[in-house]
């Protein structure tokens, strides 16, 4: 019998379909504003760069700059600062990360913590147990860059009257809450016009991107020979830095946000129609992600697409039996190659997942849309019901994802996100592989992927296809250089940036797509290397 639930209950008009990026004009009136879906590399050779923003240290890379320089570790009383929700997708947005009341009183309380956890002898042996030197060299350390005058000047009188211990303890208090360490200030004075970055800030630049800290001694000393400035030398950092355990640590924070695996964190499950859920079983998910990818990543070396249809993953033992999956070896890795409906990015509990209690197509097409693809849609207008329709036999979700693409009203935008979904559809909402729903309908796994509302839909017939397709996939390849050009300005990509973006997917292209090869064509860009100037 069929559901009477009305077709406007399952759908909504949308004005969001996304134009063709080769049509006439190519760019929007206003270079300033966030660039358009599919339009990301447009260059009329004409654009100087987006602006430029100060940006507030996150609260991962305030307790890494403190633990790489001081070797201190604050992560047991990080909770004294507020938490970061992400904006547009990512939580280290310069325009979100405001400094609140809040944030005042935790930096004043973990600065005092990290003076009286870190090791002053050793912190003399590094920089100096004479107050200037001393001052100055944890300075250009920890502000990334040299102390002017008056900063070592404001610095020194907390020396007098104090032994050397006490005097090196209230410094290191009080620069740890002085807007350059707290801040990632860049000297922008000029005329107006786009000019290489500051040597010093080029450093803290790369050093975030690739450690999501601040530089090492090397790093400064070659910021300070100003030998940071041709494309072989930044190579050269970048192969170094990629050698050092800290750029495992900063990818798989690059990782967590773009694919948004905080919400694991907090991720509950219907008890009485999954009992098996549990936080420790998500917390496994979570850590399979990334730990997956790193070891493509960094130990593979595949491209980064290649995370779509890879034939191995890294996972706990007790998460491989939960999957009905082959143990993991002694390495932790556990091969799927005979495993097709578990290969691949896609069809890892973290992404599975996505969806609510009902596997929503909707929830899931939408996410997919927008992370691995770059696209989105408007909202449906208000006062809309966008309730699921309940299922029962014989009316599976697919029947009536079917109705909403094929309805008139609804199909420009639907037809562009929810067969997306409908390789996901043999997995449940706890990440298990299923093939009938609680209803007994029969599940599917074939669908099409639409990577731009001009282009035809490409059509896979399995899960695994899907992957395959996805890793192949030109939009998807782009997708990823963008969100990790996003992740590393901190802000919107904008019409202005286009030339910019231009040149560095070439040099993806060029490139085996790995991520270093991605990183490297960041820091070589004009997006990393140059910044337009303020008017004096």
């Amino acid at each position: 019998m069929r559901s009477s639930v009305p077709i406007l209950l399952l759908c909504f008009a949308c004005s969001g379909v996304i134009e063709d990026p080769t049509s006439d004009p190519p760019y929007v009136e206003d270079p300033e504003a966030p660039v358009l879906p599919g339009q990301e590399f447009l260059c009329d050779g004409d654009h100087e760069g987006g602006p430029n923003l100060v940006r507030r240290l996150t609260r991962g890379e305030y307790l890494r700059s403190i633990d790489h320089v001081l070797d201190v570790d604050l992560r047991d009383v990080a909770g004294a600062l507020p938490d970061e929700p992400p904006s547009d997708g990512f939580s280290n947005v310069a325009a979100a990360l405001i400094v609140t009341v809040e944030h005042v009183a935790g930096y004043e309380a973990l600065a005092e913590t990290a003076a009286e956890r870190v090791d002053v002898a050793e912190l003399g042996a590094r920089f100096g147990e004479e107050p200037r030197a001393f001052v100055e060299n944890l300075g250009l350390r920890l502000y990334r860059a040299p102390l002017d005058e008056a900063e070592t000047a404001a610095l020194l009188p907390l020396f007098e009257g104090e032994s050397f211990e006490d005097g090196a303890r209230l410094a290191v208090t009080a620069m740890l809450q002085a807007p350059r360490f707290l801040y990632r200030v860049e000297q922008e004075r000029g005329d107006g016009r786009t000019v290489a970055v500051d040597p010093y800030d080029f450093a803290s630049r790369l050093s975030y991107l690739l450690w999501g800290g601040p530089p090492d001694d090397e790093l400064l000393a070659r910021a300070a020979e100003d030998r940071l400035g041709d494309d072989a030398a930044i190579e050269a950092e970048v192969d170094r830095m990629l050698a050092h355990p800290r750029a495992r640590e900063a990818a798989r924070v690059f990782l967590a946000d773009w694919l948004g695996l905080d919400r694991l964190d907090h991720l509950t499950r219907d008890p009485e129609r999954f009992p098996e859920w549990t936080s420790e079983l998500a917390a496994m998910m979570r850590a399979e992600t990334l730990d997956t990818a790193e070891h493509l990543l960094f130990d593979a070396g595949v491209p980064l697409t290649g995370l779509f249809d890879a034939t191995v993953a890294k996972m706990d033992p007790a998460l491989a039996a939960y999957y009905g999956v082959p143990a993991p070896g002694a390495d932790g890795l556990v091969d799927l190659s005979e495993v097709p409906e578990r290969g691949g990015l896609l069809t890892q509990g973290a992404i599975a997942t996505v969806g609510g209690n009902e596997s929503s197509m909707v929830q899931r097409g939408l996410f997919l849309m927008d992370v691995f693809l770059c696209l989105d849609l408007d909202s449906p207008p208000e006062g809309v019901d966008t309730t699921p329709p309940p299922l029962e036999p014989g009316r599976s979700q697919r029947s009536y994802s079917e109705e909403r693409v094929a309805n008139p009203s609804c199909g420009g935008c639907h037809s562009q996100m929810e067969p997306l979904a409908y390789g996901l559809e043999r997995f449940d909402a706890t990440g298990r592989y299923v093939l009938e729903d609680e209803h007994g309908n029969p599940l599917r796994e074939d669908g099409a992927v639409r990577f731009g509302a001009w282009m035809e839909p490409e059509p896979y017939g399995s899960v695994a296809e899907f992957g395959q397709v996805m890793a192949r996939s030109e939009r998807v390849r782009d997708c990823l250089t963008l969100e990790l050009s996003e992740w590393t300005m901190g802000r919107q990509l904008r019409t202005v940036d286009g030339c910019a973006l231009d040149a560095l997917r070439d040099q993806v292209i060029a490139s085996d797509g790995s991520y270093r090869d991605v990183v490297l064509a960041i820091a070589q860009s004009p997006l990393l290397r140059t910044l337009r100037t303020e008017v004096e």
